[in-house]
């Protein structure tokens, strides 16, 4: 049986703040799934994107903003031991921070 590890990312971010958060592969293996969550308030002002390394893979390009959502993307993405995975943030919102949460599995090969 694969062991899964679940690397969370989540940051406060404050208005029209972008902030970039690093976790590091717990073993090599390949990136299952990442799940982002939208609080209900964030009116697709708030964008996520994820990688590894030099490479965004969620989404290919550009930025994910959504509103009370919580989508779960599934992958097959080779990651080797200790490679830097990273979750960049933008609050475009003038106005309110907002609490982004980014859950990004890692499957052991």
């Amino acid at each position: 049986m694969a062991y899964i590890e679940q690397i969370k990312f989540s940051y406060t971010v404050q208005p029209l703040q972008a902030v970039r958060l690093i976790e590091y592969t717990p073993f090599a293996g390949r990136i299952i799934s990442v799940t982002t969550h939208f609080p209900d308030g964030t009116n697709a002002l708030c964008e996520v994107r994820v990688g590894h390394g030099n490479k965004q893979f969620c989404p290919n390009e550009g930025y994910l903003a959504l509103n009370d959502a919580t989508p779960t993307f599934n992958f097959n993405e080779p990651v080797d031991d200790y490679e830097e995975i990273w979750v960049e943030i933008r609050n475009g919102d003038s106005a309110y921070e907002h609490s982004i949460t980014v859950t990004v599995s890692v499957e052991e090969s």
